[in-house]
């Protein structure tokens, strides 16, 4: 768009950060038309040049920066403002083109969150399979372990040892509890990440 080559800085490196700031806007709001893109753009760059305008001190760079810090990332609330507007389309009288984008945002969100849900389902339940494998270990050492088939296929947990080679013995208690508090610690860290992005 226009709006990207339009320089507004004396400073490059400003006048960079402005650019690729607008470009992100413009990259997610690929769905909206030109004009709603343009009232999207227009409205920012308002928004930025009227904090920037405030801030005294600083390099224009630094000004632009915690002008954008005050703002937001694009990211952060552009996928919203573009959804509403989507939706505002889908009123009667206007085109279908709004209503099939809407849907495909909506569809795009919910197979992402199924599979985020999965994964960090998963991760905890590894997390438990370890810590229990660890703790069994100490009751039914015969039995609970890491094992090697004489097919070479590896194996953990409850086995008959006859026909298996055992690999940790009891290391298997301090090595299961380590990846289960490790696990444990990474399922939170992504759990915290992505409700802290919201």
């Amino acid at each position: 768009m226009n709006s990207l080559n339009k320089t507004i800085f004396k400073d490059q490196v400003a006048q960079q950060i402005w650019n690729d700031y607008l470009s992100q806007v413009e990259h997610l709001c690929v769905m909206l038309n030109q004009r709603q893109t343009a009232d999207i753009q227009m409205e920012l760059r308002a928004h930025l040049l009227e904090s920037y305008t405030q801030l005294s001190s600083g390099s224009e760079a630094e000004r632009i920066q915690s002008a954008i810090k005050k703002l937001g990332q694009p990211s952060e609330f552009i996928p919203l403002w573009v959804e509403e507007r989507l939706l505002e389309g889908t009123m009667p009288g206007s085109g279908t083109r709004n209503l099939v984008n809407l849907f495909k945002i909506n569809a795009l969100k919910g197979v992402k969150q199924f599979v985020f849900s999965m994964l960090i389902g998963l991760g905890y339940l590894l997390a438990f399979y370890f810590f229990l494998s660890a703790v069994l270990k100490i009751f039914f050492p015969e039995y609970i372990g890491v094992y090697l088939s004489s097919s070479n296929i590896l194996f953990i947990g409850y086995v008959d040892s006859e026909g298996f080679t055992e690999l940790l013995g009891y290391w298997l208690i301090p090595i299961g509890l380590g990846v289960a508090v490790s696990l444990q610690m990474f399922m939170n860290k992504i759990l915290t990440r992505r409700i802290g992005r919201r």
